[in-house]
């Protein structure tokens, strides 16, 4: 039933972490004592559910967890009470499932899943106060972690992927099932799976019976409150099984629904005897049960939601049967109740009279509601036969409802534009059917922004994971969280998104072996690598690297004016988990693990390490030259050493961690192997590794053109030093991503950040440099370096490949040579320089090949020289030895050189036969 290897436990089944309980609840409330808020997932399946006591009881706690929430029950069985269910679609998903034969939705689970812990139950009981308080029920709970991993919790996520194949369900809810499906494999993944004796059945691809075990039978036990009326259940499985005796438990006062004559005559034709007790407790007894009892002596048992009926054990889905969940254990004592004997004669005769069967079942179900920014956006289980009226009640008006649309015939999808409603508001289908109007259950509509947002993803009042300025502010504070960072990322692997995109970046492969065009990332893995990186880097780090300004990070400590205030109390305030809460601490967020040092402890209330001063004015602290220098090495190795093995967000992350490093005076310059261009520049060259989501693209690509203007604007005024190519390195790996930098997030990237002149970044500047690189035209590129360097100089594109420049120079060939340098990333170039006294000089490049044309005392002189692959032009300008030494000579200097007019002819000039003022 899984692809995860299993392997045989080191200790006895007894002593597995594998429980029988009357009632998850207690479980749930170890998981939130754990206090470290990892649950991603919490998934609630029942028939029927009472949403008063789930937000009562349930909602707060499951939510301290850290958990979203998904609740899902049989469309047929609901009917909330709105004043009781106020969370509904602002909290949680309400989700409805509707099978297509009519047949019920009957699984009762719970799942509460995260990166470190998982606790499973699958029982018997709803979600509702007779099934988690007052009833007696059978729920077995399973709980995993990275040591171990019983191998339930992998069956358990196939089973959810099965749910929306065989059973229309919430879109919304699908979606939480999946990703909680998908928090439970990974788990497994990194864990010890393990038998334990227990095993997953479900009825999503065959039938339960055929699922139990084959071996010979001595003694069958059976208890269920709900019998099918001929006994058919009962008799399939006395044949298949064998028994040398059989015992059922009927409950006292007609609690049991079944047929005794039924059951009589099945016993009667298969000879096998039955002796039946009668439990007389006061408690409902809504547990099922399949126990028997092997000729070997063994014992194995069915427990979990089918009861003894056709439906429930006899047929798969497709087949007509119901949607049921269950557990097969070998546990060492009997499960059985204790009875009364008592005769079959003595047991009443009762028939299943319950809501379902006593009411006609809609023929219009109305499955989802969502809330856009188009409209309303509906889903219907099966496209109507005729048009359906959509009736809502809004606020807390629950007895009005008015009609705001019309979902036409033929269609199970509709939006109704510009129709706002916000979530947790009613809305219900009404139509005609044989003249009389028919109205179906009422649905929540869902805020999705709000429903997929977990405890801590706000901007809380406690969220104590540290802030850029609180990391730089101390040298072991930084070392501990990259230190954790990197170790969390190398034990647990993010999950990797594909982006969306025209191509991706030179040297990055697609699947199938060649840079191509990219794929869109899925909404739900999405939530999920948000939830890895947040636990990785923190709350603030995580919102900081998406373009939240440092200084706002700091000041974001209110709670999300968006959340209600939670409504739930315990029943029992004796009971341990939220006692001591109140309704601030229930949606306050703590440091994730991996955001502070490397144990997960929040770094809050630091002393200033030696050698500091806090200035309270602006929060920064003024560290000493040896911390700076440790702070600044430990960003150079994690750029050089770590960030290619990490993900997307993580690089992202530590690059704009450096941007703030250098607006608090970290690095002491831009130049040399310490400076922070060099980091900046590696940092860029790795920043889309093609595993960039699309929810990430813009913060890159906003982050990378800040970067790359900064490494731009501190290069060297001439040749073609190192940092130049190490310029253009950068500016090549990121030119994809620039078409997707916001101008907003640009700003909130520069923020505090100065140019080479001193000057604020102005973020108009950086969107020009970024375009000039995305057009790739060395001209213009030549035009805006050189701009920048001299401001007195006057430049424009004479034509094609030809720049002309004008200043007020001595040396016209100087200028002329400098342009080239600027724009020397195009084989062919011709510069015309002119200054304020006449003179003017022409210079092209062809290759290694450099011409140089001048006016010097009134004659026109021709040069030729052959550059090495280190030589610039400047520098030949410079160092008359050298250019002495690489001119190549053509006789006299004042004779044309044929290669020269080539050249010239190649970029639009014809120098042959005049001056540059000729042209």
């Amino acid at each position: 039933m899984s692809d995860h290897p299993v392997t045989e436990p080191s200790i006895s089944s007894a002593d597995a972490p594998v429980d029988v309980a009357v009632s998850p609840l207690g479980h749930l409330f170890a998981e939130e004592r754990h206090g470290d808020r990892q649950a991603r997932e919490a998934v609630f399946c029942t028939f029927n559910a009472d949403l008063g006591f789930f937000e009562r009881t349930v909602l707060g706690v499951t939510q301290a967890t850290g958990a979203r929430i998904t609740v899902l029950g049989d469309a047929r069985m609901s009917n909330p009470d709105p004043r009781a269910a106020r969370n509904a679609g602002t909290r949680y998903v309400h989700g409805i499932a509707v099978t297509g034969n009519g047949s019920a939705f009957h699984p009762k689970l719970m799942v509460v899943a995260g990166p470190e812990r998982v606790v499973l139950a699958i029982g018997s009981g709803n979600l509702s106060v007779g099934g988690w308080h007052l009833n007696t029920e059978t729920w077995t709970v399973t709980t995993a972690d990275r040591q171990r991993c019983p191998a339930l919790v992998p069956e358990a996520a196939a089973w959810l992927r099965t749910l929306g194949r065989v059973c229309t369900i919430t879109p919304g809810a699908v979606a939480g099932l999946h990703r909680t499906a998908e928090t439970l494999d990974t788990l497994a993944s990194h864990s010890q799976v393990m038998a334990t004796g227990h095993r997953l059945v479900h009825n999503s691809e065959q039938s339960i019976i055929t699922q139990l075990p084959s071996d010979p039978v001595e003694e069958l036990l059976l208890h269920a409150p709900f019998h099918d009326d001929n006994a058919a259940a009962i008799h399939a499985l006395v044949r298949r099984l064998a028994p040398g005796r059989v015992t059922l438990a009927v409950q006292s006062g007609g609690r049991t629904v079944i047929q005794p004559q039924a059951l009589a005559r099945v016993f009667d034709e298969l000879a096998v005897p039955l002796k039946v007790v009668e439990d007389r407790g006061k408690a409902y007894r809504h547990g099922k049960l399949i126990e028997a009892r092997t000729v070997a002596g063994h014992r194995w048992t069915l427990t979990g939601s089918p009861n003894l009926s056709a439906a429930a054990l006899l047929r798969s889905v497709a087949d007509g049967g119901n949607v049921e969940l269950g557990v097969l254990a070998q546990p060492s004592v009997s499960l059985f109740p204790d009875g009364t004997p008592i005769t079959l004669a003595e047991v009443p005769a009762m028939s299943i009279t319950s809501p379902v069967a006593s009411r006609a079942t809609p023929s219009v179900f109305l499955v989802e509601a969502v809330r856009s920014v188009d409209g309303l956006r509906l889903t219907l289980a099966r496209p109507p036969q005729q048009p359906v009226q959509i009736l809502a009640s809004p606020g807390t008006d629950y007895d009005t409802w008015n009609e705001i649309g019309t979902v036409p015939a033929g269609s199970a999808t509709c939006l109704l534009q510009n129709v706002d409603l916000p979530g947790g508001c009613r809305v219900r289908p009404c139509w005609q059917a044989n003249g009389i109007v028919r109205e179906g259950p009422l649905t929540f509509v869902t805020d999705p922004v709000r429903v997929r947002a977990r405890i801590g993803d706000g901007h809380t009042r406690h969220d104590a994971s540290p802030g850029p300025i609180e990391l730089l502010g101390d040298a072991r504070l930084i070392e501990r969280w990259l230190d954790a960072v990197q170790q969390y990322a190398a034990a647990t692997r993010a999950v990797t998104l594909p982006r969306i995109g025209a191509t991706g970046p030179a040297g990055v492969a697609s699947e199938s072996g060649t840079a191509g065009p990219r794929i869109d990332s899925d909404s739900e893995d999405w939530l999920t690598y948000s939830d890895d990186a947040k636990s990785r880097l923190g709350g603030r780090m995580f919102r900081f690297a998406l373009g939240v300004r440092p200084t706002a990070a700091l000041m974001m400590d209110e709670a999300d004016p968006t959340l209600l205030a939670p409504t739930d109390r315990l029943l029992d305030e004796r009971t341990t988990g939220l006692q001591d809460d109140d309704p601030n601490s229930v949606d306050d967020d703590t440091a994730p693990a991996g955001s502070g040092d490397a144990n997960g402890e929040a770094p809050t209330g630091q002393e200033p390490s030696d050698g500091q001063t806090v200035d309270s004015g602006d929060d920064r602290r003024r560290l000493s030259p040896q911390e700076r220098r440790r702070i600044r090495r430990r960003l150079w190795r994690a750029a050089h050493e770590e960030a290619p093995d990490l993900p997307a967000i993580d690089r992202l992350t530590i690059g704009t961690l450096v941007l703030v490093s250098i607006d608090l005076g970290i690095w002491d310059s831009a130049d040399g192997d310490d400076g922070w261009a060099e980091v900046l520049a590696t940092l860029l060259t790795v920043l889309d590794l093609g595993d960039v989501p699309t929810e990430v693209e813009a913060s890159a690509a906003s982050f990378a053109a800040v970067a790359i203007y900064l490494i731009r604007d501190h290069l060297p005024v001439s040749g073609r030093t190192r940092e130049v190519i190490r310029y253009e390195a950068a500016a090549e790996k990121t030119a994809h991503l620039y078409p997707a930098a916001d101008l907003d997030l640009i700003g909130s990237h520069s923020d505090g950040l100065h140019n080479s002149r001193g000057f604020p970044v102005d973020p108009d500047e950086v969107v020009r440099v970024i375009s000039m690189i995305v057009q790739d035209d060395p001209l213009a590129d030549a035009i805006e370096v050189l701009g920048t360097r001299h401001g007195d100089w006057t430049m424009h594109r004479h034509q094609g490949a030809v720049l002309h420049v004008h200043g007020a120079f001595r040396n016209p060939f100087t200028a002329a040579a400098e342009a080239l340098d600027a724009a020397d990333r195009t084989d062919m170039l011709a510069v015309w320089a002119t200054n304020t006294h006449g003179g003017w000089a022409l210079a092209v490049r062809s290759g290694q090949d450099l011409f140089h044309i001048e006016l010097s005392r009134g004659l026109v002189m021709w040069r030729h020289y052959r550059l090495g692959r280190l030589t610039t032009a400047t520098r030949l300008c410079r160092d008359s030895e050298l250019a002495s030494r690489l001119r190549v000579s053509h006789g006299p200097l004042t004779q044309p050189i044929p290669g020269a007019t080539t050249a010239f002819l190649r970029v639009g000039l014809d120098v042959a036969h005049g001056p540059p003022d000729c042209f």
